[in-house]
């Protein structure tokens, strides 16, 4: 037969039993929030990048038309207009630190250590991006809509240099 421990023992042994529970509830939540973390950053990365791909590639398209290499005056406005819905994206797509968390970013760390100047570039390419599509959805803007394109190509270069890491 087993003597029953005294009371004040009983209580101290529950008490250890407690905190010995919540620790190993805390370390495997810890593990789990890590692990959901890191998978959570590796959706951010990609989606960020599908946005990029996407930019880059309407800003292909437009170039083509531009040298005149392609003629389909309709395409101009429409790869205009999907700069302008990606770009006004792109800034949200950005708030979820994943340097450091995935492997496969090439986000610089400044974008998120310089966060406002950050998103005040992504606003402004946002807002010229959208300035471009109306300019380049008007029929007999020739000129303009190649010295605007330039404009943004520069715009996505500039930040290229300050915030991605090759």
């Amino acid at each position: 037969m087993t003597k029953k421990l005294p009371k004040k023992l009983r209580s101290k042994a529950r008490r250890v039993f407690v905190v010995l529970s919540l620790s190993g509830f805390l370390a495997a939540s810890t593990f789990w929030a890590v692990e959901a973390r890191a998978q959570d950053a590796d959706a951010a990365v990609k989606f960020r990048k599908a946005l990029m791909q996407e930019t880059k590639a309407s800003l292909q398209a437009i170039a083509l038309l531009l040298k005149g290499q392609v003629s389909d005056k309709e395409s101009l406005a429409l790869q205009a207009q999907i700069i302008a819905l990606s770009s006004q994206r792109a800034g949200e797509a950005f708030v979820f630190r994943t340097r450091g968390l995935v492997e496969s970013t090439t986000a610089h760390e400044r974008v998120w250590s310089e966060q406002v100047k950050f998103r005040s570039k992504m606003d402004k390419f946002a807002k010229d991006a959208k300035a471009f599509a109306d300019l380049a959805a008007q029929a007999g803007a020739g000129k303009e809509v190649g010295s605007a394109f330039k404009g943004l190509a520069k715009q996505c270069k500039s930040c290229h240099d300050r915030y991605r890491t090759e």
